[in-house]
């Protein structure tokens, strides 16, 4: 199989996104996601997004997809209708600014809120709700909507709430698998039977067993011989995105993705 790899510039949040680009084209990247954390990237800035294109086109790097804002009241499954409206809100101005950029896929997290001691049907039928609206508006900005499949503590993160969501939606709206999110608890398999032929986006990244540590493939507890082998069965083509977290030593960033690329690649056998 061809695989192609890119890499999510949010995992440097503390980083001004052109800088983080830069460092990522100076490790060997030819593609990215752009991360929309504040401090790193606002796409309801005219400017930021003009210096990102040139930025983008200078270097040669293709901006595949964009990671929406989420957290704190940017939440689809929030009761407030409000909340609701203002996180939708955040999601069309990225999906704007990715197509001043060039790029085609937004992705989304369903909700980041904890399913203990929440009305989780009620929660997932709003964020049903908010993804069938942003399905049809992205669509007509000629823009592919992803939802990611979430953290196994969050709502949505149980493969059967994952399946409910995405039985409401339009076949149109694809599916960002997560492979920390998925294998924290044992779900992977799981999750990739729900996610079926709406499989087009990969969040790649290792963890230690408990947490979401965002580490390279290959350094942590991840069977990545098993994920790769998943991939395979179903000839999956879409983007492979390494979603890291970037060292603090802002010297050592390009080293330490240019090494997980190489790590990456060679347990695909790229």
């Amino acid at each position: 199989m061809t695989w192609r790899f890119a890499g999510a510039t949010g995992g440097c949040a503390d980083r001004p996104i052109v800088s983080t680009i830069d460092a990522f084209h100076r490790a060997g990247y030819t593609a990215v996601e752009l991360g929309t954390p504040p401090g790193h990237f606002d796409p309801w800035s005219h400017d930021a997004v003009r210096a990102l294109r040139t930025c983008l086109r200078h270097l040669s790097i293709e901006p595949v997809a964009i990671h929406a804002p989420f957290g704190g009241l940017l939440d689809l499954t929030d009761p407030n209708p409000h909340h609701r409206h203002a996180a939708i809100g955040a999601i069309l101005s990225a999906a704007t600014a990715l197509r001043e950029v060039g790029g085609s896929r937004i992705v989304v997290h369903v909700s980041d809120v904890p399913r203990l001691g929440a009305d989780v049907g009620a929660r997932l039928a709003h964020g049903t709700e908010a993804l069938s609206v942003l399905g049809r508006a992205v669509q007509q900005m000629s823009v592919t909507l992803l939802v990611e499949t979430p953290l196994p503590h969050l709502i949505g993160g149980q493969p059967d709430e994952f399946a409910a969501i995405l039985s409401r939606l339009d076949p149109s709206i694809g599916v960002c698998i997560d492979t920390s999110h998925t294998t924290i608890v044992d779900h992977w398999d799981g999750f990739m039977r729900v996610a079926g032929d709406r499989l087009m986006h990969v969040h790649l990244s290792d963890h230690r067993g408990r947490f979401d540590d965002h580490l390279p493939p290959g350094q942590g507890s991840i069977d990545w011989g098993r994920v790769r082998a998943s991939l395979e069965r179903i000839g999956f083509d879409g983007w492979m995105v390494l979603e890291l977290a970037c060292p603090c030593p802002s010297d050592a960033v390009s080293r330490y993705l240019e090494h997980a690329l190489r790590q990456t690649r060679e347990l695909f056998g790229a």
